[in-house]
């Protein structure tokens, strides 16, 4: 379902899909090694660069292994991206492996509520729940920068890593031999936003993870994602999001 959902949404958008699925069941002289050679053989005849997405995790690290047996570069050549963001197994892939947040807890919540229904004896009136994912935990199996100016490439980089430490503008500026005009400028047309935008992205992506994989107080979010006071984060995080941290909080994570 998550292949036909993917390549349903690339197609549409008028994108080429090649999917791969081992055999299911125990097949004569299918060992690992050989199931292993053919994703390999697989991945070396795809036309470079490609992006490939695994239905899970453990699939995600299936892929990556076959990608060194292929001899190709991971993510220059071939980007990976599982789901399940089990933070373990993707810690331990190599390189480490990218992964779709699933919103396990809303999931639960939701099955919890239907089970109590269904033991009421009460007839449930629809036949699926749709919960979006949380969103990507990016890791290196695709954290390539696709920009064609290596100084754009660097402050991006610089950006990606430190704006979580409350850098500015003028600090990106003394990592490339560019005035504030053409970052600004280079900025806009590699990547449609100015610096400051991308900090603040930056920040709010993490902002986001913290809010839903914790239960710390926004006074330690703000300081943990660069933010001095946490009122100014929340006025950031309101003007990005159109809701305040609490609620969104409250949406995402069932009381």
């Amino acid at each position: 379902r998550r292949y036909k959902g993917f390549a349903t949404r690339l197609h549409n958008k008028g994108h080429t899909v090649s999917g791969y699925q081992s055999p299911w069941g125990e097949v004569p002289g299918n060992t690992w090694d050989h199931r292993q050679n053919e994703i390999a053989d697989w991945v070396r005849a795809l036309p470079k660069p490609v992006g490939i997405m695994c239905c899970n995790d453990m699939r995600g690290q299936h892929v990556l292994d076959a990608c060194r047996r292929a001899e190709v570069s991971v993510p220059e050549e071939v980007s990976v991206i599982g789901v399940d963001n089990d933070e373990t197994l993707c810690g331990l892939c190599d390189p480490p492996l990218s992964s779709v947040i699933l919103n396990t807890e809303r999931i639960g919540y939701e099955a919890a509520q239907l089970l109590d229904h269904l033991m009421l004896g009460k007839t449930p009136n629809f036949t699926e729940i749709v919960i979006d994912p949380l969103g990507i935990e990016t890791r290196q199996s695709t954290d390539v920068l696709a920009i064609d100016d290596p100084y754009i490439a660097v402050a991006v980089k610089h950006i990606r890593e430190h704006a979580c430490e409350g850098i500015t503008v003028e600090e990106v500026l003394t990592h490339v031999p560019l005035t504030r005009g053409v970052l600004e400028r280079k900025f806009r047309k590699f990547l449609g936003r100015s610096p400051q935008s991308e900090i603040r992205q930056v920040q709010m992506k993490r902002v986001k993870t913290l809010l839903v994989e914790t239960d710390l107080p926004l006074e330690k979010i703000a300081a943990m994602t660069g933010f001095e006071h946490p009122e100014y984060m929340n006025v950031v995080f309101k003007r990005l999001t159109g809701q305040s941290p609490g609620r969104f909080r409250r949406q995402i994570k069932p009381q």
